[in-house]
This record gives structure tokens, C-alpha cells and sequence, in this order.
């Protein structure tokens, strides 16, 4: 019986050659399965904490590219998820530039890959504080009313919404417009369901809406003027310049309600903030001394402010 080692050292170098051949092409086939070393860029998306009160106000790319070294295999196979965070939360309102490198990169450590470089090298990223405000809703509308009838007035429920957004993008807002309503051949009133229409994506309403308005379409009304004395002064050292105010005011044509001078009332106050002033301008209050007809309203008050004199002091 031949002992073990002999047998086996027969068996290695029986046909060496062809065994060594076989060997080369086995370690051939393996780097062909697994590949060598490559690299490859990718784009990965990129997401942004920021603080609950602020709002990333200029451009940003949702995207970066990565360039990514690994073996062929992983590279040319389906890639793992992969994202680029940035955390702002600890930041303050303003500017801020933030370098990006490869160790902002979620990636499993399991995916064989490493990230060598992150294009761009760094972002600009600006941000704001959110503010709310109160604005009026306003409805635009358009067109003409039929023949021998005017558009009277538009309502609006809510007449006021809340506002949020970025500071800068909110500040200048002083109204909110609807979508217009055209009133063109109308000859009676009607209601109208009507949204907000914000272009600012940023900018958020409460209520989101929709609006209802209710739009009021009458005969067609003449001016009537009024000269209305300026009173509210009793017992105050000032006095009205001028003393009488002239009050245009709409009434349907034909309307047979008698309406006079007597019907209406200015009034005056005195701001509690300027007492100590000789002269001070303040618009007069004119309204009526009883709800008026259908279709009557006032159209305008001229002059629209007056100067209460203080007397002269003895």
C-alpha cells in the first residue's frame, strides 16, 4: 500500500500541465464573473431638513450627481438606494453654504460601492422664516351688464383669509384675488362659487377655499349729490375745513323713494393720537339714517379728508 503523501503528490503532478491550464482558466472565468474595479456617476436625489418655522426660499437641485468605485458587477447591476442629506435644523434664517462630500451619501455598506467624489462641491441654499397675515379677498369682474342695467356690487364669503409663507413672499401680498366673474348680458343677480388664485406656489391660504360670492345686478342707476354738514364735534375744540361734505350716491332710475340730504349723516372723530395738534386730517364717516333701498349705495365723498382747526385758546 502506497502511503498517502505519494498518493497525493502523484495526483498534483500527473498531467501538471493540463491541471495548471484548467486552474488559469477557472481564475480567468472568476474575473470575468466578478469584474475588476471600475467607476461610475450617478445621480442621487437630494433631500433638505430644515427647521419647522423656515422654508428653503431660492432654486436648489433636487439632484447631485456621485462618482462611485467599485467592482464592474456592482456597478453594471441594479444599484442600491442611495440619497444626499442636508441637515439644516440647527440653522438660522439668512444664507447658508454647505460643502457636499462623499460622506453625506446614504449608501449601505453592503453595496460594494464607494463614493469618491459629489458634484456640485457645494450648494447655496437661502432660508426664511414662515409668517401668516390677514388679507382681504377681492373678485375682479369682468364684462358689461345688458342693456339698461349696471353691476351694482360683489360680496365675498370669506371676505378675509390668512396668508403663510416665506417672509419675503407674503410681506408684499395686500389682497387676494378669485377667479373674475363675468357679469357680460347679466340682468339679474346671481351666486357664484370662485377660487383663489395665488401664482406664488409658496404661499398657503386658510380657508384653501373655494370662495362664494354673490354678485348684484339692478336698473340701470343715475347720480344723485348731496351736501351733508360735518358733525360729531359737540363739545370738542376743533372745528371741520370745510364744514359740509358732498355725497354722491347711486339710486336705481325710476326709484320713486324719496331721498334727501336729511337721510344721510358725515361724522368726524378725533384721533386720540394727535389731540396736541392745531390742525389734523381725518375722513369723514357718511352713512345713512335708515337701510336704504335696494340699489342705493354711496359712490363717493369729496373731499375724502377734512382738517379739524383747534379753536383759538383764550
Amino acid at each position: 500500500m502506497k502511503p498517502p503523501l505519494r498518493v497525493a503528490g502523484n495526483l498534483l503532478l500527473n498531467n501538471w500541465g493540463l491541471k495548471l491550464t484548467s486552474l488559469l482558466i477557472a481564475f480567468a472565468l472568476w474575473l470575468m464573473i466578478r469584474g475588476g474595479q471600475g467607476e461610475r456617476v450617478i445621480a442621487v436625489p437630494l433631500t433638505i431638513q430644515v427647521p419647522r418655522n423656515m422654508e428653503v426660499v431660492n432654486e436648489r437641485p433636487d439632484m447631485v450627481e456621485i462618482t462611485a468605485q467599485g467592482y464592474l458587477a456592482s456597478l453594471t447591476g441594479s444599484l442600491p438606494n442611495m440619497t444626499y442629506n442636508i441637515d439644516l435644523q440647527s440653522a438660522g434664517e439668512g444664507a447658508q453654504t454647505i460643502p457636499l462630500s462623499p460622506a453625506g451619501v446614504r449608501i449601505s455598506s453592503a453595496s460594494g460601492l464607494r463614493v469618491i467624489r459629489v458634484d456640485p462641491a457645494r450648494i447655496t441654499l437661502i432660508l426664511e422664516k414662515i409668517i401668516s397675515k390677514d388679507v382681504p379677498v377681492r373678485v375682479p369682474v369682468q364684462g358689461t351688464p345688458a342693456p339698461r342695467y349696471d353691476f351694482y356690487q360683489v360680496t365675498c364669503l370669506p371676505s378675509i383669509v390668512s396668508i403663510s409663507g416665506p417672509r419675503s413672499d407674503v410681506i408684499p401680498i395686500k389682497e387676494v384675488e378669485t377667479d373674475p366673474v363675468s357679469v357680460e348680458g347679466r340682468d339679474t343677480s346671481f351666486h357664484q362659487t370662485v377660487n383663489f388664485r395665488i401664482p406664488d406656489v409658496d404661499i398657503h391660504t386658510s380657508p384653501v377655499g373655494p370662495a362664494e360670492a354673490d354678485i348684484e345686478i339692478g336698473p340701470h342707476r343715475e347720480v344723485r349729490t348731496f351736501r351733508i354738514p360735518v358733525g360729531g364735534l359737540e363739545g370738542s375744540p376743533f372745528t371741520p375745513r370745510p364744514p359740509y361734505v358732498s355725497v354722491s350716491v347711486l339710486v336705481p332710475a325710476g326709484e320713486n323713494e324719496p331721498l334727501s340730504a336729511e337721510g344721510l349723516r358725515a361724522t368726524v372723530t378725533v384721533p386720540t393720537a394727535g389731540p396736541r395738534s392745531d390742525r389734523i386730517a381725518v375722513v369723514p364717516l357718511v352713512e345713512f339714517l335708515e337701510q336704504p333701498a335696494a340699489g342705493i349705495t354711496i359712490k363717493q365723498v369729496s373731499p375724502e379728508r377734512i382738517i379739524l382747526v383747534r379753536s383759538a385758546r383764550k
